[in-house]
């Protein structure tokens, strides 16, 4: 993983920008194309102010050392939104919260994946001390 910067290097803020400006597109995506929802100003900015919020925390996590965690968070995040965009077709009202409820829930095993991976590196660094 040597394409990842190194613990509290300014290039994970650049990460965190691309990977905003990327989760953003991929959003605005899902929802005004997949979708076919009329677009608005509103709702496209407050998908642009959850890949940012998610962006900076993930990067966040790697610029303080778990680049495990960043990692499994990002994958988690990029599988949501292939699931977002598979669940999402030929749906009307109520299904296309279901699929982004299911966005929610691969971000979240992402995370909770890459907290595991974290421990276990964690725990064994420490065992051989």
């Amino acid at each position: 993983m040597r394409w990842i910067p190194a613990v509290r290097s300014a290039g994970w803020w650049l990460l965190a920008g691309a990977s905003s400006l990327l989760f953003s597109i991929l959003l605005w995506v899902i929802r005004f194309l997949v979708l076919g929802q009329p677009f608005t100003g509103m709702h496209a900015f407050r998908f642009m102010v959850l890949a940012v919020v998610l962006s900076f925390l993930f990067s966040f996590t790697g610029w303080l050392g778990a680049k495990k965690l960043w990692l499994f968070s990002n994958l988690g995040t990029l599988s949501g939104l292939v699931l977002m965009a598979f669940y999402s077709r030929n749906t009307t009202g109520w299904e296309d919260l279901v699929s982004f409820l299911v966005f929610l829930e691969a971000v979240a095993a992402g995370f909770i994946l890459g907290l595991i991976v974290e421990g276990i590196f964690l725990a064994i660094r420490l065992s051989k001390k």
